[in-house]
């Protein structure tokens, strides 16, 4: 693999890069058009059970370095659309199924709470899965997506979804040395997160890495890949914390998964403190 260097003011650019907003609830075309010479990624996180603001954090963090990569985050389900992602490089999502408990405001005093849009719509899974399939665009569907309660979606994944019990330590073993997403990774440990599960259905969906629970002992798959027509996908179950986005080993996956799913080369994590 090849090296990346970069000094510490460039990482500290790449952090601010496209960070700012867009502006009103209706972005216009311009604003979420992809730009001459950048990549882009639209990430879609948080809702009622999971933390969207370290979810966010953490993954602009870790995609820093790259100072090409624009990350655009849908902060409520409205604001996304199938033009949105018409371009798009790679879509990250990290969404349970239901409702938004609570809508974007632009408001910063409220004394009313309103119920937010649903995210997985009809047109939206069509949307995800068309741009994939056909055009390529890349999918890394994180966490919770696996229970987002869309068949199309799970069957995209090519998985059937297991629930999680409770939160535990999670050990990471047995990364797939033959896969350029996984390969050299050693085991690692996670402070505390969700242990979802899958039953991968198909034999030529990779299986990146196994997990275990602490507590219970249950183990499951942690990551896998596979192609569909045009496009990739990459899902990692890990992220129901931020403890997982803390870790220097699955930093590198998701590094290394985002590359992947876009048909990037693969290149080692700029951000690894030491070797392994």
């Amino acid at each position: 693999m090849s090296v990346l260097k970069k000094s510490g003011a460039a990482v500290k650019a790449g952090a601010a890069l496209f960070a700012g907003s867009l502006g009103t609830k209706e972005a216009s075309a311009a604003e979420i058009k992809k730009q001459p010479g950048e990549t882009k990624i639209v990430t879609v996180v948080g809702d009622y059970w999971h933390n969207g603001v370290a979810q966010e954090y953490h993954l602009r963090s870790i995609f820093s370095p790259a100072e090409t990569w624009r990350i655009i985050a849908v902060r409520g389900p409205e604001f996304f659309t199938p033009e949105l992602i018409g371009d798009a490089d790679l879509l990250i999502t990290a969404r349970y199924d239901g409702t938004d408990n609570m809508g974007y405001s632009q408001r910063g005093l409220v004394d009313s709470m309103e119920q937010g849009a649903p995210f997985w719509t009809d047109e939206n899974v069509s949307a995800i899965i068309e741009n994939v399939r056909d055009r390529g665009m890349g999918f890394m569907p994180i966490h919770c997506t696996l229970f987002c309660g869309v068949k199309k979606i799970t069957d995209f994944m090519d998985i059937e979804p297991i629930m999680h019990r409770e939160i535990q330590p999670i050990w990471a073993y047995n990364c797939n040395r033959d896969h350029p997403v996984s390969s050299g990774i050693p085991n690692f440990f996670v402070n505390l997160d969700e242990q979802f599960a899958a039953v991968i259905k198909s034999p030529d969906t990779v299986t990146l890495f196994s997990t275990q629970a602490m507590h219970d002992k249950r183990t499951a798959v942690g990551g896998w890949c596979l192609e569909r027509g045009n496009g990739r996908i990459a899902a990692l179950l890990p992220g129901h914390t931020q403890w997982p986005y803390r870790t220097r080993e699955y930093q590198e996956i998701v590094w290394r998964a985002a590359h992947w799913a876009m048909k990037k080369e693969v290149v080692r994590y700029p951000k690894r403190e030491s070797g392994y």
